[in-house]
């Protein structure tokens, strides 16, 4: 037993939901001189259109029930003037052990914990509607290194947009198994890697899923966090990865290319990896592009005027038109491709991923796909378009 205040109380609470661990809470012994008409609250995390939401019932003296969803932050501060002001009892129960928060006579809170033997998964990783490659529960090495899972397996709350996100990005791997070479280890560069979220998913998929050999090149232009990605590396024991800093136009990057991403290269250098791609003949290319500003100011036409003197529709306008045109241009070059969603709408406003496979195209698609991104250009006043003009300079200079 001890005492404790409730605002510690409530930063355990913290802790318990971001790791996953929160079970339930019940919330009971009305007192008397509450004017609060229910009799007891019970908590429950529930996932709700891939968002995770706490679920309150809520029962009155007849015992009927009803049903109100909040999120973690509503949920934090409803406890607090619930208990113990209203109520006097508190019971939380999570993984290993149950918390029993209780008021005295004297209006102290004493807190219990008691061990439990609960096997029952964490409702917050009920999710019938998907079936993940990573799921919840099992917890996978890399998710746990990166913050984004508990060693139990367990998403943590302010990671579960990006657990979607992961997720949704090893099932384009798994859908392209058939277009990688079984002749040697596959070759995959990651453009920017960031934190590399992907670069260790894409191996996790290719290696411990298909069981396939790779060969990982990523790199990134902050010392720092390429710093951390090889700790990561370290620690879960990776050989097959090999991690650089360097930008886009510095890192030398050697032919066959059996795959190549990036995610969220800001405006131009979504261009300049497309370029690097094209170049090297990566055999599947897949590029989640961010901010596209090169076009903004370019779009000039009579027939677009309506939605062009519209500062957020030109906006948005020259962000479709940008990605349209990379997507002709590959095909221009010999891909078959594919502006597919990557994610929902909800989870951020950048979902667009443009997904290209080469040697499907015959002479006559790449010539019709060449007329169509001149008439795109013309129709919208397009002068200059960075990916053809870097493209050209690329092929001019004769670069490896």
């Amino acid at each position: 037993m001890a005492r404790l205040d409730l605002p510690e109380f409530l930063n355990q609470l913290d802790e318990h939901f971001d790791a996953g661990e929160l079970v339930s809470v019940s919330i009971s012994g009305r007192h008397e001189r509450s004017s609060n008409p229910s009799s007891r609250y019970d908590v429950r995390p529930v996932v709700i259109r891939d968002m995770v939401q706490l679920q309150w019932t809520c029962r009155d003296e007849s015992r009927r029930q009803t049903h109100e969803n909040l999120s973690w932050d509503e949920t934090r501060d409803r406890f607090a003037e619930l208990f113990p002001t209203d109520f006097r009892n508190a019971l939380v129960r999570l993984q290993t052990e149950d918390l029993q928060l209780q008021q005295t006579k004297k209006g102290q809170l004493q807190l219990h914990r008691h061990a439990s033997a609960r096997k029952a998964a964490v409702p917050l990783q009920h999710d019938a509607s998907r079936q993940y490659i990573f799921p919840p529960g099992k917890p996978v090495p890399f998710l746990v290194e990166l913050g984004i899972m508990s060693a139990q397996g367990n998403v943590r709350k302010p990671m579960y947009r990006k657990f979607r996100q992961i997720n949704r990005f090893a099932e384009f791997i798994l859908d392209l198994d058939d277009r990688f070479t079984r002749e040697r280890p596959l070759r995959i560069v990651d453009y920017g890697c960031g934190k590399s979220y992907l670069t260790f998913a894409i191996r996790e998929v290719l290696v411990n899923h298909l069981g396939r050999s790779v060969e990982i090149h990523a790199f990134d232009r902050n010392p720092e966090v390429i710093q951390t990605c090889e700790e990561i590396r370290s620690k879960i024991g990776v050989d097959d990865i090999r991690f650089e800093t360097a930008d886009i136009g510095e890192a030398m990057i050697d032919a066959p290319l059996d795959l190549a991403i990036w995610l969220h290269a800001c405006d131009t250098a979504t261009d300049d990896a497309l370029a690097k791609s094209i170049e090297l003949q990566a055999e599947v290319i897949l590029a989640v592009p961010c901010c596209q500003h090169e076009l903004h100011h370019q779009l000039d036409s009579e027939d677009f005027a309506p939605v062009l003197k519209h500062g957020i529709l030109r906006e948005r306008l020259a962000a479709l038109t940008t990605d349209a045109l990379r997507a002709q241009y590959l095909e221009m070059c010999g891909y078959r491709t594919q502006v597919i969603e990557f994610i929902d709408l909800e989870h951020t406003a950048k979902n667009l991923l443009i997904r290209a496979v080469r040697g499907d195209q015959s002479d006559s698609q790449e010539q019709a796909a060449r007329e169509g991104f001149e008439r795109l250009k013309q129709s919208l006043g397009v002068d200059r378009f960075h990916l053809e003009t870097v493209q050209a300079n690329r092929s001019t200079n004769g670069s490896p």
